[in-house]
């Protein structure tokens, strides 16, 4: 029983000295480039694979255009709790739905087309993680990509010869 491919002392000692010595090797290697990737600094790659494979890692994915919380900015202005006549934003009992903290009076907060309102920063986090809805309902906040780009150009109009 037991490991079949690793050579006994008995059969050859040059090659149990020389596997035993290549296991080694690449066991503290294994251990010095885990410390140095724990430390930060990049440990050099043994093999072209290995540096192809990190290179195809390490690409980075950079949008293309504002972020999804710069046009939720750009549509809808915050505004402050409490400043509405008629009680609806000033009403006991309020809080925001994300933090489940109370508004205070004065805080700065979003009123979204659905009427939920949520702290501004709480709102923005939430958009940071690319949700395009309503915390509480789902509500979409902004038009599709597709109702957008219709928006800004312009239907082709049809000319009679």
């Amino acid at each position: 029983m037991g490991i079949s491919s690793m050579p006994a002392p008995k059969d050859s000692l040059l090659g149990f000295v020389l596997y035993n010595a290549a296991a080694s090797v690449a066991i503290l290697s294994g251990l010095v480039r885990a410390a140095l990737l724990f430390l930060g600094v990049s440990a050099p790659s043994s093999s072209p694979w290995e540096a192809e494979e990190e290179r195809q890692q390490s690409v980075t994915v950079t949008a293309v255009g504002p972020t999804l919380a710069d046009r939720f900015r750009s549509r809808f202005r915050p505004s402050r709790f409490g400043r509405r006549r008629g009680g609806g934003a000033g009403s006991g009992g309020a809080d925001c739905r994300v933090c489940l903290v109370r508004f205070e009076p004065e805080s700065v907060v979003n009123r979204l087309p659905c009427g939920h309102l949520f702290h501004r920063a709480c709102l923005e986090t939430w958009l940071d993680y690319d949700h395009a809805t309503c915390p509480l309902c789902r509500h979409r906040l902004l038009p599709a990509a597709d109702d957008e780009l219709r928006q800004t150009v312009p239907e082709p109009r049809l000319v009679r010869f």
